[in-house]
């Protein structure tokens, strides 16, 4: 289980993607997000571990072929890593990030997988551009990071135990995507090795 400052630190990891998606288009195609520990800087650190953002490319065809969208493409993702043989581009990426993450910091965990996209929203009866972020922990908490074009800082929710009539159509392939990819959320002296 994460504790309350390791749940507090992804949110702030979270915002700081979403403050940085902000200099992006919106128009642009939709990023994936590994949210991984970093002990050694926590180990300076006075507030539980410190975590870091590194962005997962989906190809490019997969985002535009696929007319469910992004929903479509978490899982379609998540069931290419779950596949046997491991030898698809997508494993191959996946294995590049964690091993260099893991030979800086060898106890590193996949800690929360997340989809950053743009979308259209209403405030104030006015339609209006919006950066979005859903992520999922591996103790399957939702975060939802709203940001609209033009506001400073991102609204935050973070669900605990999420109401499944009030999930974003991401929750179930980020889910996946996490269950896919298990074998990343131990450390690598612990666990499987990457």
């Amino acid at each position: 289980m994460l504790s309350f400052d390791a749940v507090h630190n992804l949110c702030t990891c979270l915002i700081e993607a979403s403050t940085e998606s902000a200099r992006f288009d919106f128009n642009q195609l939709p990023t994936l997000l590994l949210v991984h520990d970093w002990p050694l800087i926590a180990a300076a650190a006075s507030r539980g571990p410190a975590m870091r953002s590194v962005e997962f490319p989906p190809h490019p065809d997969d985002v535009l072929d696929n007319p469910a969208g992004l929903p479509a493409l978490l899982h379609h993702l998540a069931a290419t890593l779950h596949s046997t043989p491991k030898v698809t581009p997508y494993h191959r990426t996946l294995d590049t990030i964690i091993t260099r993450i893991r030979h800086a910091v060898p106890d590193t965990r996949l800690l929360a997988w997340a989809a950053c996209y743009a979308d259209v929203s209403t405030l104030d009866g006015e339609l209006r551009q919006v950066r979005r972020i859903d992520a999922v922990d591996t103790d399957g908490r939702l975060y939802k990071l709203t940001h609209f074009s033009g506001e400073e800082h991102p609204l935050v929710l973070v669900d605990d135990i999420p109401d499944s009539r009030d999930l974003p159509a991401t929750y179930p392939g980020l889910v996946a995507l996490l269950a896919a990819t298990a074998h990343y959320t131990r450390p690598a002296t612990t666990g499987p090795k990457a």
